[in-house]
């Protein structure tokens, strides 16, 4: 067994034996980043694009834990969280919820250099949202799961009251 199939197995024997919140299922799955890789290092963009799978992902386990299960209300209810608006909306209220460096990385993919266009969406609300996600993105590729789940959790609530 190589060190890098090891330090997997080690991970994922740690997180069987920890109850994870309802929202996680199966999203989580640490040791997938190769361990000399630095998220830290990684553009916005880069960080951008986990991001938004598990920006989705997180959103597609709240719907199935908190709502109907028949398959086109899941995707209609999915649709109306799963977009630059509703990203941008989320992340302006957590705003004031983000340490330095979290502020730091949702600004690097906030002014990441893309190629795709807002398609209807503002320009402002796609580059906010794409700051959201690589601020997920980073979060889920350095290990910080409880603090992705806090803040998903928190933005969901702060979304919903609205």
């Amino acid at each position: 067994m190589t060190d890098k199939e090891e330090k997997i197995r080690e991970i994922t024997a740690d997180d069987n034996a920890v109850e994870e919140p309802a929202v996680t299922g199966s999203l989580l799955m640490p040791g997938l980043l190769a361990a000399e890789t630095d998220p830290f290092l990684l553009n916005g963009a880069s960080l951008a694009y986990i991001g938004d799978a598990v920006y989705e992902l997180l959103v597609r386990n709240y719907m199935l834990s908190h709502g109907s299960h028949m398959a086109d209300k899941l995707h209609k209810n999915t649709v109306q969280m799963v977009n630059a608006k509703a990203q941008s909306d989320m992340v302006r209220a957590l705003m004031t919820e983000l340490t330095e460096t979290e502020t730091g990385i949702f600004k690097r993919g906030r002014n990441a250099s893309t190629m795709t266009a807002a398609k209807h969406q503002s320009v402002t609300d796609y580059r906010r949202a794409t700051g959201l996600e690589a601020l997920f993105g980073y979060l889920y590729l350095n290990g910080e799961h409880d603090r992705l789940l806090e803040l998903f959790e928190h933005g969901v609530r702060l979304l919903t009251e609205q």
